[in-house]
């Protein structure tokens, strides 16, 4: 027990310690470790065992690739000179496209057996953007005449999943429900007249606009959570979409704002313009305001994230930046690091504080 002597002294310490103890608390928010890809990598998904897909330039052309564990490994080609990793699943699979000796891409499924060429019928050109846990892949293909249209393939059936009015349609998220969202041309206008849509049940859906003529969808988890970016006032800010209403989730000071994915836990990632339309860097949205993950980052690293393209659930996140700005650019991962223990001081005012208030509370009752 505490001496008498001491207790007026926490009595009148008590409205002091509370609110040092919470601003302790706030120092200990989630922090990001970083490691680097090699460099002139540009990640564009992970998946939730920190598999990173993505491109990779070399003097030989473009590359898809898979890191994984510190260890990268280029996809191939179908014959021509590029290739390019897009999405990756739970198994491991990757959905990507390739381009063919003739010059033609063809969209593709990549697994450790080697790259597999999808058959969309009538279609000189096709492109994979998303594959979810069952394999089933979606993406955009093009026909001779032509006109540009999104699909949905699985168990090896192609799918034509319409448009909402015009000839234009391309499909660049997808969940484990097969639940397809991208983008679609509301008539054959140009420039387009273009809203987000989601495909289920074999029909598509306009989710609207933020009020401007122009949104795409990116990404959507299994609680059908949608994200991407919609036209606002002449900018591109980034969406939420739930329970059937558009939200504006605002940039980072600057013009602009894209969201590029979301994970099953509602956490979305992107980039934004920064103030001043300066440059950009990638942000975290986690139900508040953006926060640019460069603050989450020990600066004395030395990095500028740029871009922020994939999350997984355990909040792993692939990113594009930079270290000693401009000449070491390339793929991180940026890992969650587990939130400090608050320090014995900050403890002990907290003990403090309480039995102050508590003492105090105990005076006034009798």
């Amino acid at each position: 027990m505490f001496p008498r002597t001491l207790l007026p002294t926490l009595l009148l310490l008590a409205p002091l310690l509370a609110p040092l103890a919470s601003l302790a608390a706030t120092r200990y928010a989630t922090r990001y470790t970083v490691t680097s890809l090699p460099a002139n990598t540009n990640p564009l998904g992970i998946n939730n065992a920190g598999q990173i897909v993505g491109d990779l330039a070399t003097a030989e052309g473009q590359r898809g690739f898979t890191w994984s564990g510190g260890t990268l490994a280029t996809m191939g080609t179908l014959g021509g000179a590029d290739s390019s990793a897009v999405a990756i699943n739970q198994a491991g699979q990757v959905a990507g496209h390739a381009r063919l000796a003739s010059g033609a891409m063809r969209a593709l499924r990549h697994t450790g057996a080697g790259l597999v060429e999808l058959a969309i019928p009538a279609s000189t050109d096709s492109f994979a953007h998303a594959i979810n846990d069952a394999g089933q892949i979606a993406g955009q293909y093009v026909t001779a005449i032509p006109s540009y249209r999104a699909f949905l393939y699985g168990g090896g059936v192609s799918t034509d999943l319409g448009t909402l009015g015009g000839d234009f349609a391309s499909a660049a998220g997808i969940n484990n429900a097969g639940h397809v969202v991208g983008v679609s041309a509301l008539d054959d206008s140009s420039p387009y007249l273009a809203h987000a849509f989601l495909y289920a049940n074999g029909s598509m859906t306009d989710l609207g606009t933020l009020g401007g003529s122009y949104s795409a969808a990116t990404d959507i988890n299994d609680a059908g959570l949608v994200v991407g970016h919609a036209w606002v006032q002449g900018s591109e800010h980034a969406f939420l979409y739930a329970n059937g209403k558009m939200t504006d989730l605002g940039t980072l000071g600057g013009r602009r704002s894209f969201a590029h994915a979301v994970n099953q836990g509602g956490q979305v990632v992107g980039r934004s313009d920064t103030p001043g339309d300066a440059g950009s860097a990638a942000f975290l949205y986690q139900g508040a305001a953006l926060i640019d993950l460069n603050t989450l980052i020990d600066p004395a690293l030395g990095y500028s994230v740029h871009n922020a393209t994939g999350i997984n659930d355990s909040g792993q996140i692939a990113a594009y930046g930079c270290r000693l700005e401009g000449s070491e650019c390339g793929g991180l991962l940026l890992q969650p690091s587990p939130a400090p223990e608050p320090g014995a001081w900050a403890m002990l005012l907290a003990g403090l504080g309480m039995l102050g208030w508590c003492r105090l509370r105990g005076a006034r009752m009798t």
